[in-house]
C-alpha cells in the first residue's frame, strides 16, 4: 500500500523511539502512537517518561491541515474569529479528553509539574530531534538555508549548532523559524544580547503576537524568527535533577533580577535580589524558578518584578537543599512599570 503524504513526511524526520537515547530536552516534539504531537516541557523528567503538554492532536473536520490530516489544538482556540490562548487548566483537561486512561496514570505530581501531564515514553512512536531536522530542512528548502544563515551572520553564530522546534521539527513548513541556538549559557546569552541589540536599532523587527511583546522574537532575513536556547550539555544544565517540596503557596513579591544567566531555558532560573513580600517585610535573595514557557526569555539583569508564588525547598545534587519561589502560572509573574531594559 502506498504510504499517504503525511506518513511520508513524518517517516523523513520522525527518530524511532527505540533509537531514542535521552535525556529528554526541553522543547522537544514527540509523536504519540495516537498521532498527537506532544511538546517536551523542561530537563527534570520522571523515569521512563516526560513532563509535557499535547499540543495538536488527530480531529476529524479540525481547522489544522498536517500533510492532508485534520488536527485540532489543545492550548488555543477562535473566539469570534480571533485566535486566542486556552487557559492552562483547560489545556491539561484537554490532554485527559485527547488521550484516554492518560489522567488515571498520572499519580501525585511535584509542584513545578501541576500544570503538565506525565507522558510515559513507552506510548509514542519517536520523537524529532532539532538538529537533524534542520539539516534537512536546510537541504530541501533553500529559502531557509538563506534565513537561517543571514540570521546566523547577524549574531555571530555557526549555522551547524542550530536546530528548529515547533512545527518545523516535523516537516510543516510555513512562514516563520523557531530555531534552536544550541550552546553553553556564556554563548546563548550573548546571542540573546545581539537580537536586544538588533531590536534596539531596529524597532521595525519587534513581534507583537497573541497580545502580547515578544522581547527576543524578531523578523529579519523576510521571515520571523523566533529562537529557543538549548544547553550544549547535560553538566550546563542548573535543573536536570532536583526535588522540590511546598513550604508556603500563594505568596506575595516583588524583587530585583540579579543575574539572568538562565533566562532563556524552561525553566527559566533567575536570582531576585532586594525581595520585599507583600506585607512589605524584607525576604533573602533566592532564586525564582518560572516553569512556563510564557516567560522564557524576558526576564533580565535589572527588572522589577512583581509576583505570586509557592516557597519550595529546592534540593539539587551539587548545592543540596536551600529555598525558591517557583512560579507556574504565566499571570502569576509581571514586570514592574519602569524597570530597565
Amino acid at each position: 500500500m502506498t504510504r499517504d503524504r503525511f506518513q511520508q513526511v513524518i517517516d523523513k524526520f520522525l527518530v524511532p523511539i527505540s533509537e531514542f537515547e535521552g535525556p529528554v530536552m526541553d522543547s522537544t516534539y514527540f509523536f504519540h502512537r495516537n498521532g498527537s504531537f506532544v511538546f517536551s516541557e523542561g530537563y527534570c523528567h520522571p523515569p521512563g517518561a516526560f513532563w509535557g503538554m499535547i499540543i495538536k492532536y488527530p480531529l476529524p473536520g479540525g481547522h489544522i491541515d498536517l500533510f492532508g490530516r485534520s488536527y485540532g489544538w489543545t492550548h488555543r482556540e477562535y473566539i469570534d474569529g480571533e485566535l486566542r490562548m486556552i487557559p492552562d487548566a483547560r489545556q491539561l483537561e484537554n490532554q485527559f479528553r485527547v488521550v484516554p486512561g492518560l489522567k488515571e496514570i498520572q499519580g501525585e505530581k511535584p509542584v513545578f509539574a501541576r500544570h503538565v501531564a506525565r507522558f510515559p515514553l513507552s506510548d509514542f512512536q519517536g520523537c524529532f530531534d532539532a538538529a537533524r531536522s534542520m539539516r534537512i530542512l536546510r537541504k530541501d528548502y533553500p529559502w531557509i538555508d538563506e534565513a537561517v544563515q543571514k540570521t546566523c551572520r547577524l549574531l555571530d553564530w555557526d549555522p551547524e549548532r542550530t536546530g528548529v522546534t515547533g512545527s518545523l521539527s516535523y516537516g510543516l513548513v510555513e512562514d516563520d523559524i523557531d530555531m534552536v541556538f544550541i550552546g553553553s549559557p556564556e554563548e546563548n546569552a550573548a546571542v540573546a544580547a545581539r537580537i536586544r541589540r538588533y531590536l534596539a536599532d531596529n524597532p521595525e523587527g519587534r513581534v507583537v503576537e497573541l497580545g502580547k511583546e515578544w522581547p527576543i522574537r524578531f523578523h529579519y532575513a523576510d521571515t520571523l524568527i523566533c529562537p529557543f536556547f538549548r544547553y550544549a550539555e547535560p553538566a550546563q544544565i542548573p535543573l536536570l535533577s532536583f526535588r522540590m517540596s511546598v513550604e508556603e503557596e500563594g505568596v506575595e513579591f516583588e524583587g530585583t533580577v540579579g543575574d539572568d544567566t538562565h533566562n532563556l531555558y524552561l525553566p527559566v532560573l533567575v536570582r531576585l535580589t532586594e525581595i520585599r513580600r507583600g506585607d512589605g517585610q524584607p525576604e533573602a535573595d533566592r532564586d525564582l524558578i518560572v516553569y512556563h514557557g510564557a516567560h522564557r526569555g524576558e526576564l533580565w539583569r535589572g527588572d522589577r518584578v512583581r509576583l505570586t508564588g509557592t516557597i519550595v525547598s529546592l534540593t539539587t545534587p551539587d548545592a543540596g537543599a536551600r529555598r525558591a519561589i517557583l512560579v507556574t502560572d504565566e499571570k502569576n509573574l509581571q514586570r514592574v512599570a519602569g524597570s530597565s531594559r
